[in-house]
């Protein structure tokens, strides 16, 4: 299990080796304990020796001191290593998938990062606990107990090894029945996340088709289907604990009637068959804490593949890419014969699409619905990769230019802003340290939100609800925007984010982004003509390709699926 994670180990090194050092300790002080005892009965209460029943008393209470300090101890460094690896994870985790490319993002799913950055993770740290405190004491006690019985009675140690021998191979063949069923489990909890996800996002979507009652049974089966793996899963691991007594017991059971057989011939004392059963009770005891740890640890192996599945879809790229000198300067932007397809998508959304942009020019991206607009957007923003071709930026590939560093430079503006918990100051900063008071101003001015905050008594500081209840699809898309514009990033990409303003709002806003001081290089991809006919150029696409890249004009006089276009959006089509 520890292979996985054992980079993060190595910052918890000194934790790591003295809980088990610990533990070892502990289990040194338990083995001898029954040597002690055997004198105890032999010397000192047939004996009849009052001094020596004291001194061994003594040194029982001093073992039992000695043996809580060190469980103590290994408890707590064990407790800290684990938390700490565990903490280490989770961290690196999200902050690697928040360079999670959009595509593996949407081939992972949410359900199953959620589920690697909660349960997987807790279930690792559980694991790394119980290692560090068990897999090296109870094989210790075990086999310490076997070689401390053939200290005793060599004839009676060979029931010791005979026990360990068929435990080990049941215990060995569980577990490997084990694992595979709680990768399962996983699984089922991944697909149960997912539709409880799908059905509070949807939940007005879901009511207002009046369709609860199939959402309830669609989360029912998958609850069901997960209830069946967990079972399944528990039923392997549930039979390890009995079979372990009962081997165990039949084996005390033998060792007490030859114990007694032997000390009726005088081969073996009372206090050698007390030691024995000591040493048979320890081996008792280990193994079922044994049996419990590998039941954990099966689970925490399962969660540590998923995890670290999670982390080798992180394009490691990233952190040798170059950056962008000037990010608030306008930049160019260049698509170089770029072909694009959806995963899982058999049809192409675009093809050979080449164009360029020159900085500080602002062009429209115009064309029916599922003409490949929205794509173009998304791949200049670099949410996506093109599957041939390439993306520059200032003549640098946009895959790999480092992620802070294009979106310093570059904003994307989508149809849908979202809205986080907090107050609209905050929705617009989003916490990023590079962006001062007076550019927030600025962006809310310049993004007509000043309208919005006007009418709040708070103003900028209106605590805005859960993905933004209580505000139009109007009021969303101008702080969507203003968070857009705060870190005056010199490439803004605006996809359809004006559809929900009204015309005299549209222009007002338009009006404000040709005046920007740092004059970035605009794209906005619209469905309206009114949006983009006084842009720099449109760009055209039909079918995921570039039918005609050029001003209104211009485009008027050459294409006439544009004038089409014009005519049905009742745009005046003169020249």
């Amino acid at each position: 299990m520890l292979k996985g994670v054992m980079k993060y180990v190595k910052g918890y090194s000194v934790q790591s080796i003295l809980s088990p050092l610990f533990k070892l300790l502990e289990a040194v002080f338990e083995l001898i304990v029954p040597l002690v005892i055997k004198d105890l009965i032999d010397l000192g209460i047939k004996g009849n020796d009052p001094q020596v029943i004291k001194s061994k008393m003594i040194l029982l209470v001093v073992f039992a001191t000695v043996g809580v300090v060190c469980a103590i101890c290994a408890q707590y460094f064990a407790a800290a290593a684990a938390a700490g690896i565990s903490s280490d994870v989770r961290r690196d985790l999200f902050r690697k998938i928040m360079h999670l490319s959009v595509s593996d993002y949407e081939k992972i799913g949410s359900s199953n990062i959620v589920t690697g950055l909660t349960s997987d993770v807790n279930q690792i740290q559980s694991g790394i606990n119980l290692v560090l405190r068990l897999l090296l004491r109870s094989p210790f006690i075990v086999f310490g107990a076997v070689i401390m019985a053939f200290t005793v009675s060599v004839r009676m140690a060979l029931i010791f090894v005979v026990v360990v021998a068929v435990l080990g191979v049941f215990v060995a063949f569980n577990m490997r029945s084990a694992i595979p069923a709680y990768k399962e489990t996983r699984k089922g909890l991944d697909s149960l996340v997912d539709a409880t996800g799908n059905g509070l996002s949807g939940v007005k979507v879901i009511r207002g088709f009046n369709r609860s009652s199939d959402d309830y049974k669609g989360f029912k089966e998958r609850s069901s289907a997960l209830n069946l793996l967990q079972k399944k899963a528990a039923s392997i691991s549930s039979f390890l604990n009995p079979v372990t007594f009962l081997i165990i017991n039949l084996a005390v059971c033998f060792l007490i009637a030859r114990g007694a057989i032997h000390v009726e011939t005088g081969d073996l004392t009372q206090g050698q068959v007390v030691a024995l059963y000591t040493y048979m009770s320890m081996i008792i005891v280990e193994l079922i804490k044994l049996a419990n740890l590998i039941v954990t640890v099966s689970r925490a192996v399962a969660c540590t593949v998923r995890v670290k599945d999670l982390l080798m879809h992180v394009d490691e790229k990233i952190s040798d890419a170059i950056t962008i000198d000037d990010p608030h300067k306008s930049h160019s932007l260049e698509f170089k014969g770029v072909s694009f397809s959806y995963p899982d998508s058999s049809e192409e959304t675009l093809t050979d699409i080449s164009f360029k942009v020159e900085a500080g020019e602002r062009i429209g991206v115009i064309g029916i619905t599922g003409s490949g607009k929205s794509t173009v957007a998304q791949l200049a923003s670099g949410l996506y990769a093109p599957d041939n071709g390439e993306i520059f930026i200032d003549g640098k590939s946009v895959e790999h230019i480092s992620r802070d560093s294009l979106y310093k430079a570059m904003s994307l503006c989508v149809q849908k802003a979202r809205m986080f918990t907090g107050s609209i100051k905050y929705n617009i900063s989003l916490d990023r340290e590079d962006i001062t008071s007076e550019q927030i101003d600025e962006a809310i001015v310049n993004s007509c939100t000043d309208d919005v905050i006007e009418r709040k008594t708070e103003g900028k500081e209106f605590e805005v609800k859960a993905n933004g209840a209580g505000l139009s699809g109007g009021q969303k898309q101008r702080i969507g925007i203003a968070r857009a514009l705060a870190g005056d990033p010199g490439l803004l990409i605006f996809d359809d984010s004006t559809s929900a303003l009204d015309a005299a709002t549209e222009r007002r806003l338009l009006k404000n982004l040709a005046s920007l001081k740092n004059s970035p290089t605009m794209i906005f991809v619209s469905q309206k003509i009114k949006t983009v006919m006084d842009l720099d150029k449109i760009l055209l696409i039909e079918d995921g390709r570039i039918s005609a890249y050029a001003p209104h004009g211009e485009l008027l006089k050459i294409s006439e699926n544009y004038r089409k276009l014009c005519a049905l959006q009742n745009e005046e089509a003169g020249v």
